[in-house]
C-alpha cells in the first residue's frame, strides 16, 4: 500500500528501461529521514525513560532495608528508614515511596545518603500525615545512584504493622541509672489513641543527633547542656517547637541543666538552691497552698529535698500535683522540676505518679492532641486555590509532535513534486531536512512566546500570629513534560501532598508518583511529576516560623440588636497590616477591611464606618459545614460593585478553617483571622511568588 502510493506521486516511476536505482535510493533515504524524525519525537516526548530505568531490578548490589513507623510528631508520622550494603560502596539516594489506591497519587521521599559496604545506617523522615494515610501500609523503598538511576527496588507491605514498640523517652544524663525509675515499671502510657509501654533511651553527646526526632520526650537531667553543640541545642528547641515533651530537673544541677537554652526558648532566674531540712518552694506550696497532695501521700518529704528557687521570666505556670513549673512551647511543652529527677524522694513515687508526669506534660502540648488541622484546611478549602494561576512553565510539545508527523507525511512529499516540476530534484534532500528544522524552530520559538519566563509560585501560609509553627499549602500546576519542583525555604523540616480533588488516577505502581520531596545538601525540595488528567495538585510543607505578635479581643458578643453583628473590641497587635480579618464568634461572621499593624477595632464603630464587607449570622460551628455556609462569600457570581476579592476570601476561609478547628479548650473564644499580602517568601528559588499569610488568634468572649 505505501508502494502503491508512492508510486503514483513519481517516487517508483521506471522511464525507458531504466533500472530503478532512483527509487531504491529514494527509499533509503526516505527511511533515513523517518528514522531521524522518530528519534527527534521521541526525544521530545520523554524517551529517555527507557533508558532511566534499564537497571531496576538489578541483583546481587547487596543493597537491603526496611521502613518502620517511628513515631506520629503531630499530625505528620517520623519514619524510620534503615538500610544496609553488603556490596560495593554506595553513593546515592534513598527513595521510600506510599502507595496510594484512592486517587491522591503516590508520594516520594529522597534522602542522599552514603553507605560503605558492609555498612549499615538509620535515619528519619518527615512525612506529611496525607502520605501514609492512604496507603494501607504499602510502599517501596528504592536505591537511586547518583544520576537518579534505579538500582534496587524493595516492595514492603504493612508498614503500620512494624511500629517501634513504646513511647520513646530519651534519658540525657550522667547518672542514668538513678533515672531507671521513670519507665514507670512497665506501666502503658495513652499517646495519640493508644497504650503503649515507656522505652526509655540513654542519650548522650554523641547518639543525640540520632535519637532526637523519634522521641515523644527528653529528659534532661544532672547534665551539663552547655557541653552540647549550639546546633544540638538548637535542634532540641526545635523538637519541642514541633510537639515534643521536654521535662528539666534541677535542685543541685539547675545552673547546668538550664544553661544553654535561649531566652526566648526558656527565661527563667536561678535566685538559690536549698538544701536538706531548709525551707523551701515546695514546701511552701504545700503550707500555702496544700499542693502536691499526691506525693506526699507516697511519703515524699521536699524538706529533705534541695530544692531550687526560681524565677520564671516568661509565661509558666506551676503543677498542684508535682513540684514544677510547665510552659507552652510551639506544638511542644516543657516541664522544669524544682528538684533532681534523679533525688532519692522522687524515687518514692508509684508507677501511677510517674506515669502521670507525662500525663500531666502531655495535657500541655498540642503535638499530642488528636485534632486535624489539615483536614479541616481541605474540607473547608478544596477550591480555594482554584484563584491560582496555573500557567504552564515550559514549553509543551503535545502539539508539535502532531505537526512534525504531518510535515514527515504530507509536507515532504509536497515538497517534492514542487521541486520536481521545477525541475529542481537535486535540491529536494537538502531542502527537506533544512525545511524541517525550519519548521521546528518556529514552532518552538511560538511555543517559547507563551511561555512565562519563570516559575510561578502560589502560596497560602497558615500560623497562629504567636505562634512557632505553620503550615503553607501550594497550589501544583501541570507542568507539561518536565516534573515542577520548589527548593523551600530552610525553616521547613516536612512536606507531602495536601489534596489531588478527584481528578487523580488509582496509582498501584510504585515506580511512578505524583508527589516528590527531597532532602539533599541544598536543602528540602517538593514536586510533582506531569501525570493525564492532573491538574489541581496541592502541595503541603510545615516549618518553623518566627511570631508575628498577637490577634487578640475584649468582651466579644453578639450584638443583642436583629442583625447586629458583633460587639466589643479585636487589635491587631502584629507587625503586618492586614488587607481583610474576619471575627467569628457564635455562627456569627463579620469580614472587616484595611486594618493596620497596631490597630484596636471597636466593632460596632467599624460597621458604622462602612469597614465591615461582609456579615453572615448563620456560620455553624461544625468544620464539614463552614465551606458550603461560606460560599457566598466566595462565590464569583455573586453580585457585582462588592469590597471584597475572591482569592483574598478563599485565602480568609483557609485561616478560618484551620483556626476554628483549633480553638484552645475549656472555654469558648472568638476566632480572629487576617490575611497580609506579601507574605515571607515560601520558596528558596528565585522565582514569581505570590505569598498571601493567613494569621490567626483567640479573643475573649463576654460570655
Amino acid at each position: 500500500m505505501i508502494k502503491s502510493g508512492l508510486h503514483g506521486i513519481g517516487l517508483w516511476e521506471n522511464t525507458a528501461g531504466e533500472v530503478p536505482r532512483r527509487g531504491i535510493y529514494m527509499q533509503r533515504r526516505i527511511a533515513v529521514v523517518t528514522v531521524i524524525f522518530l528519534c527527534v519525537l521521541s526525544l521530545l516526548t520523554g524517551g529517555e525513560k527507557c533508558v532511566a530505568y534499564a537497571e531496576e531490578g538489578a541483583a546481587g548490589n547487596g543493597l537491603s532495608g526496611d521502613v518502620e513507623v517511628l513515631r506520629q510528631d503531630g499530625l505528620n508520622y517520623v519514619m524510620q528508614v534503615t538500610v544496609e550494603n553488603s556490596g560495593e560502596d554506595f553513593y546515592g539516594t534513598v527513595q521510600v515511596v506510599f502507595v496510594s489506591g484512592y486517587g491522591y497519587g503516590n508520594c516520594a521521599y529522597d534522602t542522599e545518603i552514603s553507605l560503605p559496604s558492609q555498612g549499615k545506617k538509620q535515619f528519619t523522615a518527615n512525612v506529611a500525615w496525607r502520605a501514609v494515610e492512604t496507603i494501607e501500609g504499602l510502599c517501596s523503598l528504592n536505591f537511586l545512584d547518583e544520576k537518579g538511576r534505579l538500582l534496587q527496588s524493595i516492595p514492603l507491605k504493612n508498614v503500620f504493622d512494624k511500629v517501634v514498640s513504646g513511647v520513646a523517652v530519651g534519658v540525657l544524663s550522667d547518672d542514668y541509672s538513678g533515672l531507671t525509675y521513670l519507665d514507670a515499671g512497665g506501666r502503658e502510657l495513652y499517646v495519640n489513641g493508644n497504650d503503649y509501654p515507656l522505652s526509655l533511651v540513654q542519650l548522650d553527646k554523641d547518639n543525640l543527633d540520632g535519637y532526637l526526632e523519634g522521641l515523644y520526650f527528653l529528659v534532661i537531667d544532672q547534665f551539663n547542656v552547655s557541653s552540647l553543640r549550639e546546633d544540638q541545642i538548637q535542634a532540641i528547641q526545635n523538637w519541642v517547637e514541633k510537639g515534643g515533651g521536654l521535662i528539666i530537673g534541677t535542685g543541685a544541677y539547675a545552673e547546668q541543666t538550664l544553661s544553654g537554652f535561649d531566652k526566648a526558648f526558656l527565661d527563667t532566674e536561678l535566685s538559690g538552691i536549698s538544701e536538706p531540712g531548709e525551707e523551701n518552694l515546695a514546701s511552701e506550696n504545700v503550707d500555702k497552698y496544700g499542693y502536691y497532695e499526691g506525693c506526699i501521700d507516697e511519703g515524699v518529704d521536699f524538706r529533705q529535698m534541695r530544692i531550687a528557687r526560681l524565677n520564671w521570666l516568661g509565661n509558666m505556670y506551676e503543677s498542684e500535683v508535682f513540684p514544677a513549673a510547665y510552659a507552652n512551647i510551639g506544638d511542644g511543652a516543657v516541664a522544669v522540676y524544682y528538684s533532681s529527677l534523679g533525688d532519692k524522694e522522687l524515687q518514692k513515687l508509684s508507677k501511677f505518679m510517674v506515669n502521670y508526669m507525662y500525663e500531666e506534660l502531655m495535657e500541655q502540648s498540642n503535638g499530642f492532641q488528636s485534632t486535624n488541622k489539615q483536614y479541616s484546611m481541605e474540607s473547608t478549602g478544596q477550591r480555594l486555590l482554584a484563584f491560582v494561576d496555573s500557567r504552564n512553565t515550559v514549553v509543551d510539545f503535545s502539539l508539535l509532535k502532531w505537526l512534525i508527523g504531518i510535515y514527515v507525511v504530507l509536507v515532504g512529499p509536497v515538497l517534492y513534486l514542487i521541486l520536481r516540476k521545477t525541475k529542481k530534484n537535486e535540491w529536494y534532500w537538502v531542502g527537506v531536512p533544512a525545511l524541517g528544522l525550519l519548521f521546528i524552530v518556529v514552532v518552538f520559538l511560538l511555543g517559547q512566546g507563551a511561555r512565562v519566563n519563570e516559575a510561578r509560585v502560589y502560596s497560602v501560609t497558615v500560623q497562629q500570629a504567636d505562634s512557632n509553627r505553620k503550615e503553607t499549602y501550594f497550589m501544583a500546576y501541570h507542568s507539561g513534560v518536565k516534573p515542577w519542583e520548589i527548593r523551600l525555604e530552610d525553616c521547613y523540616d516536612v512536606a507531602g501532598p495536601g489534596w489531588n480533588g478527584y481528578d487523580g488516577k488509582y496509582i498501584y505502581d510504585a515506580s511512578d508518583y505524583f508527589y516528590s520531596v527531597s532532602h539533599t545538601s541544598e536543602g528540602l525540595s517538593v514536586g510533582i511529576k506531569p501525570q493525564e488528567n492532573f491538574e489541581n495538585g496541592f502541595i503541603y510543607a510545615g516549618g518553623s516560623a518566627e511570631p508575628r505578635g498577637t490577634l487578640s479581643g475584649t468582651q466579644i458578643e453578639v450584638y443583642p440588636r436583629i442583625g447586629g453583628g458583633l460587639c466589643g473590641t479585636v487589635a491587631n497587635e502584629t507587625d503586618c497590616d492586614m488587607a481583610y480579618m474576619a471575627v467569628w464568634l457564635d455562627q456569627e461572621l463579620m469580614v472587616l477591611k484595611d486594618v493596620k499593624a497596631g490597630e484596636n477595632l471597636d466593632l460596632q464603630q467599624a460597621i458604622s464606618d462602612g469597614r465591615c464587607v461582609y456579615q453572615n449570622s448563620s456560620v455553624e460551628k461544625v468544620r464539614d459545614l463552614l465551606y458550603s455556609d461560606l460560599i457566598s462569600l466566595y462565590d464569583y457570581r455573586s453580585a457585582a460593585g462588592r469590597d471584597y476579592r475572591d482569592d483574598d476570601m478563599g485565602v480568609l476561609i483557609m485561616g478560618l478553617g484551620v483556626a476554628v478547628e483549633a480553638v484552645p479548650k475549656g472555654r469558648e473564644y472568638a476566632v480572629i483571622v487576617g490575611i497580609v499580602k506579601d507574605y515571607d517568601r515560601a520558596v528558596a528559588e528565585r522565582c514569581q511568588e505570590t505569598s498571601y499569610g493567613c494569621l490567626y488568634g483567640y479573643g475573649e468572649t463576654g460570655v
